[in-house]
C-alpha cells in the first residue's frame, strides 16, 4: 500500500513542481509572480476535455492543440493584463494576475458549465504489476513526462540561442534592449513556455481529478508553496519542492486524514521557512 501510495505522491509533486516551474520562469524573466497560473492548469485541462472528449479528437492531436491554445492564451495574458502593469509596483502586478484568475474561473463556468468533467485516463485503467505492487500506468507516466519537460526545460536555456536570450533579458533588461533585443518579445515567449508546460500538467492531472473551472485554486497554492520552499527563483528549487509538498499531502492524508492534508502541507511549509528562510535550493543570488 505504502509503495503504490509512493507513485501518486511522485506524480501529484510532479505537477505541483512543474507548475512552480512556470511561476519560477515568469519571475526569473520578469520579476512577476503570476497567480492566474492555477487558472493556465484549468484551461489546458478544459481545452484538452474539449478536444479529445467532446469532440471525440485523437489523443495526440487534441491534447497538442490544447498545449498550443494554453500557450496562446499566456501570451494574451501577457499582453492584456501583464504588460500594462509590468512598470508599476509589485503589487500592482499580483492584483492583476490575481484578477486575471478571478476572470478565467468565471468565464470557464460560463463557455464550460459549473459541473466537473471526468477525463478518461489516457494510458488506461488496468494496473501494472511490478512484483506485489499494482501501479496505475498514469502515475508512472506522470513522474516520467514531467522529468523529460523539466531535463527538456534545462536544455532550452543553457544550450540553446533562445534560451541564452531569455537568460540575457532576465539579468539585465536595459542592456538586452541596447543589444537589440526586445525584452516585450522575450517576457512574451517565456509566458507562452510556462503556459504550455501548465497545459501538460492539466493534461496530466485531469484523469486523477475531475475536471471543473475552479480546480485551478489549490494547484496554484501547492505550486507557490512549492516555489517558496524550493527556493524563490530556483528552477531545480521548484521540482525538489513540488515533490516535498507532494509527499508531505499524501502521507497527511494517508497517516492522519484527508480532511487535514492541507493543514499539513502548509504547517511543513512554515516549519521549513523557519528552519531555512531561504528555502531548500536557493539560487546564488538569495543565499
Amino acid at each position: 500500500m505504502f509503495v503504490q501510495l509512493l507513485f501518486t505522491m511522485l506524480a501529484i509533486g510532479s505537477i505541483y513542481g512543474s507548475v512552480a516551474l512556470g511561476f519560477t520562469m515568469i519571475w526569473n524573466a520578469a520579476a512577476i509572480v503570476n497567480f492566474a497560473q492555477g487558472e493556465i492548469v484549468m484551461v489546458g485541462a478544459l481545452l484538452g476535455l474539449t478536444f479529445v472528449v467532446i469532440l471525440g479528437w485523437p489523443f495526440p492531436i487534441g491534447a497538442l492543440v490544447a498545449i498550443l491554445g494554453t500557450a496562446l492564451a499566456g501570451v494574451v495574458l501577457d499582453r492584456l493584463v501583464v504588460r500594462p502593469v509590468r512598470k508599476a509596483e509589485f503589487w500592482a502586478t499580483v492584483v492583476a494576475t490575481l484578477g486575471a484568475s478571478i476572470f478565467l474561473q468565471n468565464l470557464a463556468m460560463i463557455l464550460w458549465g459549473p459541473e466537473p468533467r471526468a477525463f478518461p485516463s489516457f494510458f488506461g485503467d488496468k494496473p501494472v504489476q511490478i512484483g506485489d505492487v499494482r501501479v496505475i500506468p498514469q502515475t508512472v507516466w506522470i513522474v516520467v513526462i514531467v522529468m523529460a519537460l523539466v531535463l527538456l526545460q534545462d536544455v532550452l536555456f543553457r544550450r540553446t540561442l533562445l534560451g541564452r536570450v531569455l537568460r540575457a533579458v532576465s539579468w539585465d533588461r536595459e542592456m538586452a534592449s541596447i543589444l537589440g533585443i526586445s525584452p516585450n518579445v522575450m517576457i512574451a515567449i517565456t509566458f507562452s513556455i510556462s503556459s504550455a508546460m501548465a497545459a501538460v500538467a492539466g493534461i496530466l492531472l485531469a484523469p486523477i481529478f475531475l475536471v471543473s473551472h475552479d480546480m485551478g485554486l489549490a494547484i496554484t497554492l501547492k505550486a507557490f508553496a512549492a516555489t517558496i520552499v524550493g527556493g524563490f527563483g530556483s528552477a531545480k528549487g521548484a521540482v525538489a519542492g513540488g515533490l516535498l509538498i507532494g509527499i508531505v499531502e499524501f502521507l497527511g492524508a494517508f497517516y492522519i486524514s484527508s480532511d487535514y492534508r492541507d493543514v499539513v502541507v502548509f504547517a511543513s511549509v512554515i516549519l521549513v521557512l523557519l528552519i531555512r528562510p531561504i528555502g531548500i535550493l536557493p539560487t546564488a543570488e538569495s543565499k
